[in-house]
């Protein structure tokens, strides 16, 4: 079975992986998109409560695209047994109370359990055993997963539903990608890398982030920009080798803060290459280095 999703995100922090070395070698200056970030970033609003930070950026994802397409489970919940009749039954019922339950506290525990779903397929059974222990004894079931949440993960989830749909999915307008793969990393044969973003809506490309900066010396936790978090949003857009979404614009959605941020793709490109930047070329360039390694 392919795995297609979570690879990306670990190799463009690599500068030893193809990715992570083409990616710092063609973009090294971070800084002034950083600086624009941090201009524009606001006060957290939402704190960690104690809750699986994984586990709840993942859960946030599924969230934001079940407000959206409230009838479209998430693949990379339904992939980890795509044969087992059972377990789509259960993990699409638990996308419909995500997507349809006016009860938001069953809705965040329904987000909860879908989160488990995906984090043992990107993990694999020895890493997250939960999903998989339960399926093979006859145990996964929607009431059981509905359990798995505690309540610093259910009041964490209600309170990022509530802001995200206070500030980030107003601003969006269909047509929706939902977890979009690209030509280097869908799944089948020609796959060269595991990736599966977050949206795409209108061209824009979008990341949804629940991470938390670490404090200053006041003890407050001002937004902050990792250079990484721009390169993977790059790596996706050099992986779309057809250009099939036709990304103009990359953007991140920070939960926790409430912020969403954009670039024009051609602005983000040339400031951190410092030259005009051939997106085209790079693109031919990455799909041949990807040929390559897997040769």
């Amino acid at each position: 079975m392919y795995n297609t999703t979570g690879l990306l995100s670990k190799d463009v922090k690599d500068p030893k992986t193809s990715i992570g070395r083409y990616l710092r070698t063609n973009f090294p200056n971070a800084k002034p998109l950083q600086t624009e970030y941090k201009a524009h970033s606001g006060d957290l609003v939402i704190d960690s409560l104690g809750a699986n930070a994984s586990n709840v950026g993942t859960a946030v994802d599924l969230i934001v695209r079940l407000v959206l397409e409230p009838d479209e489970t998430p693949m990379s919940a339904l992939i980890l047994y795509p044969f087992n009749d059972t377990y789509h039954h259960v993990v699409n019922e638990l996308a419909s109370l995500v997507g349809h339950s006016d009860d938001r506290e069953l809705a965040a525990r329904s987000a909860w359990a879908l989160a488990l779903c995906v984090s043992a397929y990107r993990a694999g059974a020895a890493w997250a055993p939960l999903v998989p222990d339960l399926v093979h004894s006859g145990d996964f079931t929607v009431d059981t997963m509905l359990e798995q949440a505690d309540n610093a993960a259910v009041a964490e989830l209600v309170a990022l539903r509530e802001l995200s749909e206070e500030r980030l999915i107003p601003s969006l307008t269909g047509p929706f990608s939902l977890g979009p793969t690209f030509d280097l990393s869908k799944l089948g044969p020609t796959q060269r890398i595991a990736a599966e973003a977050d949206l795409i809506v209108g061209g824009l490309l979008i990341d949804i982030k629940t991470t938390l900066a670490p404090k200053n010396k006041a003890g407050l936790r001002p937004d902050a920009l990792k250079a990484d978090s721009v390169y993977q949003l790059l790596g996706y857009a050099l992986l779309d080798y057809s250009n099939q979404y036709n990304i103009d614009r990359i953007g991140i959605f920070s939960a926790r803060y409430g912020t969403l941020t954009e670039w024009p793709l051609d602005r983000v490109t040339s400031l951190m290459s410092g030259r005009k930047f051939d997106f085209p070329a790079a693109r031919q360039e990455v799909w041949e280095m990807m040929q390559q390694d897997a040769a």
